[in-house]
């Protein structure tokens, strides 16, 4: 019988380089000055390219500018043995523009009058005991 870890191993073999990739460009995102990390949306690499995706344009030039160090991260990462496959060549930074969202619309909704509902039910205790609860609600909401 396989254990866990062989079942898991074997599901995710496929997926394992794409995983690891993942975990690189999460590592170099934490290893990022702190001013940094929290505009970068995602990071993603494809062929040689590293492709930087942030909110706010100013960081985008920026980070363009400091490419170096995203280049040291690499290559520190490398001498530890943590991402080995992750070698980009070149280091691209993107800043895509999105408004603010609007604010909501005004839902609008009726409430019907309460107490104005049909009885409909044929034993007479039931009848009774809704006409009770009209009776009350007519007294509270007209």
């Amino acid at each position: 019988m396989k254990k866990a870890n062989e079942i898991i191993s074997h599901l995710l073999s496929p997926f394992k380089e794409k995983i690891d990739t993942f975990r690189c460009l999460k590592k170099i995102i934490a290893l990022m000055p702190k001013n940094y990390k929290k505009y970068i949306t995602f990071m993603h690499y494809k062929g040689d390219t590293l492709y930087i995706n942030v909110s706010h344009p100013a960081l985008r030039q920026e980070i363009f500018y400091k490419r170096k160090m995203i280049f040291d991260l690499i290559n520190l990462m490398h001498k530890n043995n943590m991402c080995i496959k992750l070698n980009p060549k070149k280091i691209v930074t993107l800043h895509k523009y999105s408004p603010p969202p609007k604010p909501p619309k005004d839902i609008k909704f009726y409430i019907k009058p309460a107490g104005n509902f049909e009885i409909k039910a044929k034993n007479e205790k039931i009848i009774k005991i809704f006409e009770e609860i009209k009776e009350n609600l007519k007294g509270k909401y007209d």
